[in-house]
């Protein structure tokens, strides 16, 4: 087994997809990237946050009707989706029971994905209202 290298790519993507804390999907984060780095593929955005999310470094955030999105937060928690915007912001860990029944499957994980407004849309939706 050969070590993996800490290119500087490598270190551009993850503090990118930090410093974004939009949960990114793998295309706009390229943008993000490209604008101050043009000399950084697209593949190879593509294929640094696949070694990353295998080595534990980003999680792949997968929702509903969404292309995947990346987090750089990988401390256990959720996520939330404005269903307006689109935007999508952490939230704590909640645990949700196994069920009793999986139907002869063997439960290996779960995502749980919450839904609603965010504050702008909510602010947004008020303003309509009244």
């Amino acid at each position: 087994m050969t070590a993996k290298r800490n290119t500087p790519q490598k270190g551009i993507i993850l503090d990118t997809l930090c410093r974004m804390r939009s949960h990114p999907t793998a295309g706009e984060l390229y943008e993000e990237i490209h604008r101050l780095h043009p000399s950084i593929s697209r593949s190879t955005v593509y294929r640094v946050l696949g070694q990353m999310e295998e080595d534990g470094l980003v999680m792949r955030v997968c929702l509903m009707g969404s292309d995947d999105r990346f987090d750089g937060n990988v401390i256990r928690h959720n996520h939330i989706r404005c269903r307006r915007c689109g935007a999508v912001a952490d939230i704590p860990w909640v645990e949700v029971a196994h069920p009793c029944d999986t139907a002869g499957y063997e439960v290996t994980g779960y995502t749980v994905e919450y839904t609603g407004l965010c504050p702008a849309c909510r602010k947004a939706q008020a303003k309509q209202i009244g």
